[in-house]
């Protein structure tokens, strides 16, 4: 069954995050959609909703939604607790999930150029 995947914001149409993802997926023979999903605030309800029944197996967040998404998960976990700022979202035991990956990505970046 194919799995679905995006990325809200707003603006978001100039992502380049379903080119590097659906790259990827193609690469690793994963059986998955990446799409851009363009929402306002009225929209985040219908987007947890959605990933609470399984439409999406997970949802990327980007500006200008990465603070306001936590009003809407469930649980808000590692980085993003600390940061105030989630910028993926998934379905774990029923609960969803808001993490944010942006840290560890920021400090691997960093330690690789030392």
């Amino acid at each position: 069954m194919k799995k679905k995947f995006g990325i809200i914001g707003n603006p978001i149409k100039h992502s380049l995050s379903p080119v590097l993802h659906e790259y990827w997926f193609k690469k690793y023979d994963i059986d998955a959609d990446y799409s851009i999903i363009d929402i306002l605030d009225k929209d985040l309800p219908r987007i947890i909703k959605k990933v609470r029944q399984g439409y999406y197996s997970g949802i990327n967040v980007t500006l200008p939604f990465k603070q306001k998404i936590i009003n809407y998960v469930d649980k808000v976990v590692n980085d993003a607790e600390l940061t105030g700022s989630v910028n993926t979202i998934f379905l774990n035991n029923n609960t969803v999930i808001g993490e944010n990956t942006d840290v560890y990505g920021l400090q691997a970046a960093y330690l690789k150029g030392i």
